[in-house]
């Protein structure tokens, strides 16, 4: 029990400090938004949002061996099996190699005929192209250095990775802020970004060989059996990234194409709005994944699935409030965000109806990162090609007629759906019915929900002014977290919480693998 426990406030902790520096990182990009978009003007924004989704597709020669490195790391540090540690690690390091030079040919190759075709649309002759080759360069050089953070995921030292993420964020901010101040242009910011970023993944590089000092990295170590592991966990993990990219930037690469820049960046805006929300929680849930491993690796099948519940439970508690306060005060947010009432106008419809993605889409990320700690990933990956391909074919059919709705709607249906499917998938791959997880995930977090969604109904609309907007969302807020506490530290569900998933779901005590028998499962694993 204690051990139980004391993994249980370790993934907590884990998950809040990811979560924290995430949280930075989004408030800055909150405030660097609306600060970006006047100070390039909305044409020049359009182009760094078009010209960031389609860099985030060379991102995919990833082929998934983030996610592999992640959970292997995990499962072997758990087991001790350093020689086997190092010899993944070096495999992933030389793949990525690979890869990154594989980003520099076709990139090099596609740039220079994408680049004029955005200068045309621009309208004025500007750094568009030198401002591609050097984010190009900076996505080549991150990825045989992502293997470093992604050792410190797998470790679960999510302290110390945000530490140094919060540093460098600052540092980012400063010289983001001295170049629009000085000397406004694509150009001088993607010099601050791939600055601050080869700098952050050095940082990590010194860290990794800290906290892992019998850690080797050699060409010699590759063999094949290793690189066979890597490539059966991540041609899984590389389709999903396929479907994800296409899911996540399309919207805005079909906007512009049909119609205009500035279209692009008020898709953008709204689209971004959403994903804010949505990684703001996925922060916490990605620190799942090595946890989820690590109880594989022990057999701990019974706490994989108080991940899945308690995760999920949590989660909702927290993206609810945020659903219903988009929907609720999402218009004069915009207005008051960027400074100009029209943005509501522009945006605000397309971000209602990718709302809907929000909720389910949180708790499919915990489901999600069940799949990902398991290793059971062939399903999930197939059918997100399946949702990015009605995807794409919707926003393609519907951006003509219906403009930002038609592709928001494209978006969010598929989703929705797919997400769906997902959470029924993990459910029966562990063996917990529908009724106990809506019971145990679902029904307390929508019972604390109708406390905003009454009082909400009631304040809303507000005016288009932090004081209205804060005095409204703080008047709901503070009933439902009071309902919350209510909820979750009652005598009843604290003894409940406690009690081990067995004993509350069969009535009788859960079966803790002995010392024994946990060594033996260790060694099978």
């Amino acid at each position: 029990m204690d051990v139980r426990m004391s993994a249980q406030r370790s993934l907590v902790l884990g998950a809040i400090t990811n979560w924290a520096a995430f949280a930075a990182a989004l408030a800055v990009s909150f405030f660097l938004t609306p600060y970006l978009t006047h100070g390039l003007g909305g044409p020049r924004y359009g182009v760094w949002c078009v010209v960031e989704a389609v860099l985030a597709y060379f991102t995919l020669f990833d082929l998934g061996i983030a996610a592999c490195l992640v959970r292997f790391v995990a499962k072997l540090h758990a087991t001790g099996s350093r020689t086997e540690l190092s010899k993944l690690v070096s495999a992933c390091l030389g793949l990525f190699v690979l890869a990154g030079l594989g980003v520099l040919a076709l990139g090099g190759a596609l740039v220079p005929f994408i680049a004029p075709g955005l200068e045309r649309k621009l309208g004025e002759p500007g750094d568009v192209l030198p401002f591609m080759l050097l984010m190009l360069a900076n996505l080549a050089i991150t990825l045989p250095l992502s293997v470093f953070p992604t050792i410190l995921d797998g470790l679960q030292r999510f302290g110390i990775k945000s530490a140094v993420r919060l540093v460098c964020l600052a540092l980012r901010v400063v010289g983001l802020v001295w170049v629009m101040e000085t000397r406004p242009g694509l150009l001088p910011l993607a010099v601050v970004f791939t600055a601050v970023n080869v700098l952050e993944h050095f940082l990590m590089a010194l860290c990794c060989f800290r906290f892992l000092p019998g850690l080797k990295l050699s060409r010699k170590l590759i063999d094949r059996p290793t690189l066979n592991e890597v490539r059966g966990y991540s041609v899984d993990a590389f389709l999903a990234m396929v479907a994800g990219r296409i899911t996540v930037q399309t919207g805005t690469i079909v906007v512009g194409g049909f119609l205009t820049l500035a279209a692009a960046g008020h898709y953008a805006i709204a689209a971004r709005l959403i994903d804010m929300a949505k990684n703001l929680l996925r922060a916490a849930t990605t620190t799942l994944t090595p946890a989820v491993s690590e109880r594989e690796a022990t057999g701990d099948l019974d706490g994989v699935r108080r991940v899945l519940l308690d995760g999920t439970r949590w989660v909702l508690y927290l993206v609810l409030p945020i659903h219903l306060g988009l929907l609720f005060f999402g218009g004069p947010f915009l207005a008051r965000w960027m400074g100009d009432a029209q943005f509501a106008e522009w945006c605000f419809p397309a971000m209602a109806v990718l709302s809907a993605t929000l909720t389910v889409g949180v708790a499919q990320s915990v489901a999600s990162r069940i799949l990902y700690g398991m290793g059971k990933l062939k399903l999930f990956a197939r059918l997100a090609l399946v949702e990015a391909a009605i995807n794409l074919a919707l926003s393609l059919a519907l951006v003509g007629p219906f403009g930002l709705v038609g592709v928001a709607v494209a978006v969010a249906v598929p989703n929705v759906l797919f997400c769906l499917f997902v959470i029924g998938y993990v459910c029966r791959t562990l063996d917990v019915g529908t009724l106990r997880y809506l019971r145990a995930s679902w029904l307390k977090p929508l019972c604390a929900a109708c406390v905003p969604l009454a009082v909400w109904g009631f304040v809303a609309p507000v005016e288009a002014k932090w004081t209205a907007i804060t005095f409204g969302v703080v008047v709901g807020l503070v009933p439902f977290v009071a309902g919350v506490l209510l909820l979750e530290l009652s005598p009843r569900s604290v003894f409940l919480w406690g009690r081990p998933l067995a004993c509350q779901s069969q009535g009788r005590p859960a079966a803790y693998p002995t010392s024994a028998q946990s060594t033996s499962t260790t060694a099978e694993a």
